[in-house]
Order: structure tokens, then sequence, then C-alpha cells
């Protein structure tokens, strides 16, 4: 079994912290939740990123049990119920979530210590709590994921989170596609490029690159996917979708 080993910068009144996450990728996560939560949000946001929801679900509990005023721990789990590529949803459990974070917005958002934890939990708040129907809402996150990008462009995890919301934005309008689909699979190559163990990246990079045209452009990530995330089944499956097109049976 690999180890990964994640050394994360949590807070000015933290010290650094290094966090294990095997089989599930490695990746820098700059937050202010207490140090007891750390392993189990990080290892969250890792199965997060690979779609392996209900591992993610039990990680993020974990953390609100250590830390029950971390803000992105409840994020994550709320995250977790959007399955954001496919029409399946689930809005009043991440609602419920959410309010035992606070029972108002303003009070879930006092608890985010960051700016930029700030601008997390206000993208799930136009995802779960916006008007609109599923398409209106994941349109309305993708814009408030743009938002926070724009504040911290060099930031991993805006990155990809930004780039997972291109995504299902293309696939909740129906309109220019293609073009979002190639935004977020250059926002996600940036990532691989920089951290090629980073698992939302070698993910979303694949999804971005799906199509024969684009197929080559993701070959690398395919290939390196299922080492990153072996914890995932999706993870062991997404790679046959950029094989599949290199005739690579």
């Amino acid at each position: 079994m690999k180890t990964f080993l994640l050394v994360l910068l949590v807070s000015a009144s933290n010290l650094l912290f290094a966090g294990d996450l095997r089989d599930v990728g490695s990746l820098d996560f700059e937050n202010s939740g207490g140090e007891a939560a750390q392993p189990h949000f990080l290892r969250g946001v890792g199965f997060l990123h690979s779609f392996g929801w209900k591992q993610a679900i039990r990680e993020f509990k974990k953390a609100q049990q250590a830390d029950p005023d971390f803000a992105l721990a409840y994020w994550g789990e709320s995250l977790c119920y959007n399955h954001p590529l496919i029409s399946e949803w689930d809005r009043q459990t991440p609602i419920a979530i959410l309010q035992r974070l606070g029972s108002t917005p303003e009070q879930r958002l006092v608890k985010a210590n960051t700016q930029r934890e700030q601008g997390f939990i206000r993208a799930v708040e136009a995802l779960f709590n916006g008007p609109g129907d599923i398409s209106q809402r994941r349109i309305a996150y993708k814009d408030a994921m743009q938002t926070l990008y724009a504040q911290f462009p060099d930031d991993d995890e805006v990155a990809a989170f930004y780039a997972l919301s291109l995504l299902s934005a293309a696939r909740a309008s129906g309109d220019d596609l293609m073009k979002m689909n190639i935004l977020a699979g250059s926002i996600a190559t940036r990532l691989f490029n920089k951290n090629n163990n980073h698992p939302g990246a070698a993910h979303y990079v694949i999804h971005s690159f799906d199509d024969p045209l684009h197929a080559p452009l993701a070959l690398e990530a395919a290939q390196k996917f299922a080492r990153i995330s072996p914890a995932v089944s999706h993870a062991r499956h997404m790679p046959t979708h950029i094989f599949i097109q290199h005739g690579m049976w």
C-alpha cells in the first residue's frame, strides 16, 4: 500500500501539520480547522475529488466531531450529495448538514474564519439554498466559484473545485459545453502539472477531455489516476474512458 504525505499550513495559530492520505492522493489545503480534525478533513477532500462519496462523508463527520465549529467540514459533507456531473440530486440532506453548522446563512458564514473559507461557504449556499432549479443553482455555484478563483487564482483547491464547477455548469446549461470543458481542462491540467498526485487534477482532466478529439490531452492523467486513488472504485474506472478512445482495450 502506498502512503502519500500531505504537508499543510492550517492557520497562523496552528503548527505545520502532516497528514496521511493513504490511497487517495496528495493535496495542500490551507484551512482553520483544529489539528485533531485535519487527518479526517484532508482524507475526506481526497475522497471527494475522486467521487468516493460515502467514504468522504465518513471522514467529514469525523472532522466535525473533532472540531464542531469547523465550517469546511460541513462544506465538504454537503458537497458529497451533489454528484455534479449527473442529474442525481439530494438537496434536503445538504441543507440539513449546513444547518448543523448554523441555523442561518449568516450564522454559518461567521464560522468560516478566512475570506477564502467564506467563499467556499457562499458557493455551497448558492448551490443548495439559492433560488431556481438544479440547473440554475449549479450555474450559480459555478459563478460563486469563479469569483473565488478570481480572488485566489494560485490556490490549488480553489482551482480544482472551480474546474469541477465548470464541468457541472456546462452539463446543467447545455450551452458552450465544449468551451467550458476546455476551460475546466486547462485549469485542471495546470494543477496536474504542478502536482500529478492530486486526485482532483487527474480526475477533472479526464472528464474535461472525454471525447475523441481531445482524449489525447488526458492520456497521462488517465494513466495516473487509478494509481492516485486506488481506494475509490470510480478512480479505478475513469481511466477506461480515455483508454478506449485510444484503442487500449
